[in-house]
């Protein structure tokens, strides 16, 4: 597909807040959207139309494509196993691929195993007799997750002993079972590829969370470059092995024996990424669309340091507290009808900015809440 200008149509596939948010950038491009949802927050906008319908329904995802110039999607959860019956399925850039691939956790695994990049051990666990036997090859801490990614299950069960083990019993399904890393530092980086199949990487975010949720995202530009620079070479290795076009995000930690690994692969944009925008002049969603639109990608550069704080119903007190003592901060909050998963905590983030990364690190760790 060549490239696609302003006035053409985007369709997009699934609502929620992300759909929101890449509605916003391509009405700020020139595009016009079809959304195809049960709701959407912006379908009274006049250059917005919103499809209410399933994508598990032929006759409404052929709707979409027939309208669409381009479709695209940005949902881990989406099942697309309709494509096939679809006129003009070739609009879906994307492909499918990625899709098939972040939401099967052992085809992950094995993906990046494959491609000789550190990941913990992990086994795939069908039964208790199953699960027995791994965990004498996988050792302790070690956690147990569906292999089928569902945003229900996505605590998994941590266990730390034999006695854990035997007073467990496994639920009817697949499983896998990996060790349980003792995570130092996390990072994401976004990676981008056109119809060229020219890869672009971007800056790393550093993240530091709290009960598994992310706390902080921060862009430093100062920001250790031999790992950064290990970071984007396995950014690129992902995206070069895998058929898609568009953005996908990698996570990855370290290890206090400071060994890197890769914990998973997303597709589209991620929360944590939401930095950019403040921190580059780029918002991650633009670069997704650039990305699928066959537009130019910059040779992004963080222009300042910045970092992310994130709110929840919890601090949200807090949050409001520091923001009458730093008029320079700023929040910006999700969409009361956008907020409709109960399991997500985030209503949104504090964006802190600053020209001196050790400034911005003493402001923002003096809260004695979040740290960076």
């Amino acid at each position: 597909m060549s490239f696609l200008g302003p006035a053409s149509t985007i369709g997009i596939i699934g609502g929620g807040q992300s759909a929101f948010l890449l509605t916003q950038q391509a009405l700020k491009m020139g595009f016009k959207v079809v959304i195809l949802a049960k709701k959407a927050a912006l379908a009274n906008h006049e250059n917005v139309q919103l499809i209410v319908g399933s994508h598990h329904q032929v006759a409404d995802l052929q709707n979409l494509f027939s309208q669409s110039d381009l479709v695209i999607y940005d949902n881990e959860d989406l099942h697309l196993d309709l494509l096939d019956q679809i006129e003009g399925r070739e609009k879906l850039v994307q492909g499918t691929q990625i899709l098939d691939l972040v939401q099967d956790r052992y085809l992950e695994k094995s993906f990046l195993n494959n491609h000789n990049l550190n990941v913990v051990p992990f086994a795939a666990v069908v039964d208790d007799q199953d699960l027995q036997k791994t965990v004498q090859e996988i050792g302790f801490p070690c956690i147990l997750k569906p292999i089928q990614k569902d945003v229900s299950a996505v605590d998994g069960k941590v266990f730390y002993n034999q006695d854990e083990i035997d007073a467990y019993h496994i639920l009817q399904g697949s499983f896998i079972l990996e060790s349980l890393l003792d995570i130092q530092q996390e990072f994401v980086v976004l990676a981008s590829k056109d119809e060229h199949g020219q890869i672009a990487t971007y800056p790393v975010v550093q993240l530091t969370s709290q009960n598994r949720w992310a706390h902080t995202a921060l862009i430093n530009p100062q920001f250790n470059s031999i790992l950064q620079g290990e970071i984007k070479e396995i950014a690129q290795t992902i995206a070069k092995n895998v058929n898609f076009r568009g953005l996908i995000a990698i996570k990855l930690c370290t290890t206090k024996a400071q060994a890197l690994y890769v914990e998973r692969i997303y597709l589209g944009t991620v929360f944590a990424a939401n930095i950019y925008q403040a921190v580059t002049a780029y918002s991650q969603e633009e670069l997704f669309l650039r990305s699928v639109c066959s537009w130019p990608v910059p040779n992004l550069q963080p222009l300042i340091a910045g970092c992310n704080l994130v709110v929840t119903k919890d601090n949200l007190d807090l949050a409001i507290t520091e923001l009458q003592n730093h008029p320079q901060w700023q929040l910006n909050l999700i969409p009361e009808k956008l907020q409709h998963d109960c399991l997500n905590p985030y209503l949104g983030v504090v964006t802190v900015l600053g020209t001196d990364y050790q400034k911005l690190q003493h402001y923002v760790n003096v809260t004695k809440f979040w740290k960076v």
